[in-house]
């Protein structure tokens, strides 16, 4: 019963019973991260996360899974306990570390990969390491603006990051309504993936700002 809504839906259906069985890798569990990670913990997806920053107070502003009482606390480790709140018996596996060369291992065996960490040089590492064994979903993010590259095989974010002209948050800033955007975006295209559903290789630009939204073919 507690999927009932989730299985009405047309395009997922009884193939919702398919979605306790995977498995979604997601790196970086900062405002899309926590954001991301909770939507789909809700629809009952297991989940690992990779994380070892900490929780700060300005960062409220866009990481809603979060509360005061956690300033300075571990990311990771305080979202595991708030999903499991939420819906103890979906698993939630959390590792708290830096994703780097040593340890991409984490990301075999996934059914779908999400890079959270809204940083060029890890979503190009990561991009290199899958290549096409798994599917792979990058965002990059600030200000209004967001650039989401959903990639089933051909992994080509390496070669056209250097294109995305989004900034820095820590020059445009950002608003919440941009991470529930991209939220939102990349959880429905999770959500294809997962139950097999074709996707074809493209980023999805928008500016919430400016009520405007597109798919760019790749």
């Amino acid at each position: 019963m507690r999927y009932k809504y989730q299985e009405l839906f047309p395009g997922i259906g009884e193939k919702n019973k398919e979605l306790r069985n995977k498995v979604v890798m997601i790196i970086g569990a900062g405002g899309l991260g926590s954001t991301v990670a909770e939507m789909l913990h809700r629809e009952g997806i297991p989940l690992r996360i990779v994380d070892k920053g900490r929780i700060e107070l300005p960062d409220l502003q866009r990481q809603a899974l979060y509360t005061e009482g956690q300033d300075n606390k571990f990311k990771a480790k305080e979202m595991k306990k708030r999903l499991e709140e939420i819906d103890a018996k979906t698993k939630v596996k959390t590792f708290h570390e830096e994703l780097e060369k040593d340890n991409l291992f984490l990301l075999d065996s996934a059914d779908i990969i999400i890079d959270c960490t809204n940083d060029l040089e890890i979503m190009k590492m990561i991009g290199d390491y899958v290549k096409k064994k798994t599917p792979l979903i990058n965002c990059k993010y600030a200000g209004s603006n967001g650039a989401i590259f959903i990639s089933d095989k051909k992994h080509l974010f390496s070669k056209v990051a250097d294109k995305i002209k989004i900034g820095d948050i820590m020059e445009k800033g950002i608003i919440n309504a941009t991470i529930h955007l991209a939220a939102g975006i990349i959880v429905s295209q999770a959500l294809k993936i997962l139950v097999g559903e074709k996707i074809t290789d493209n980023f999805i630009v928008f500016d919430v700002w400016k009520d405007q939204i597109r798919r760019v073919g790749i």
